[in-house]
């Protein structure tokens, strides 16, 4: 028995190719030409872009079991605070530092609380002492002043989100009372 192959047959499938393929142009022409009859220009991607988030002006909040901070619990000798320090002692100098780094989060303030002409105080060391405490960390500082320019600090801190930490420190300070301020400060 022998096979015949018609021409119909021989043709089939090369036809639906050419249909396929003059649909797929027919089909990209019409798409470019409703395309082009617009007057108004393409939109662009930049209005379908999301609206900025507000939550950046929004401030942090603090962690969520703020750190105990009781000046009850001070040891004799010893002086509790996360309050805002001031020039009139050493042991308020180095709490006003440490208030203007994690409280108020302000470079002016942290540079008045150090002593002028101190590595602490130029500019890029401010930003990583503030870097090192994110916004809404709480915290509580135990002092004890062991010579008239030395305080042995142990700060207890806690970010937003994140497990409690500590470090022990050793401050040294500089002027006289009313104007005192931090001029180093070391890891213990």
């Amino acid at each position: 028995m022998s096979e015949t192959h018609t021409a119909s047959t021989c043709t089939r499938r090369p036809a639906r190719r050419r249909v396929l393929v003059v649909c797929a142009g027919t089909l990209a022409v019409a798409t470019a030409f409703i395309a082009g009859c617009s007057d108004q220009p393409a939109p662009s991607i930049d209005q379908f872009a999301p609206e900025p988030s507000p939550s950046a002006a929004l401030p942090a909040l603090p962690a969520l079991t703020p750190i105990a901070c009781h000046t009850s619990s001070a040891a004799p000798g010893e002086t509790v605070t996360r309050g805002p320090g001031s020039q009139d002692s050493p042991i308020a100098a180095v709490a006003a530092y440490h208030y203007a780094v994690i409280t108020d989060r302000d470079a002016s303030q942290v540079a008045a609380t150090v002593a002028p002409k101190q590595d602490m105080g130029k500019p890029q060391l401010i930003q990583a002492a503030l870097d090192g405490f994110p916004p809404g960390t709480t915290y509580c500082l135990r002092m004890r002043q062991t010579d008239p320019t030395t305080v042995l600090a142990t700060l207890d801190y806690q970010p937003p989100g994140a497990p409690a930490a500590q470090y022990k420190l050793r401050a040294t300070t500089t002027g006289p009372p009313g104007q005192i301020r931090i001029a180093g400060e070391i890891d213990q």
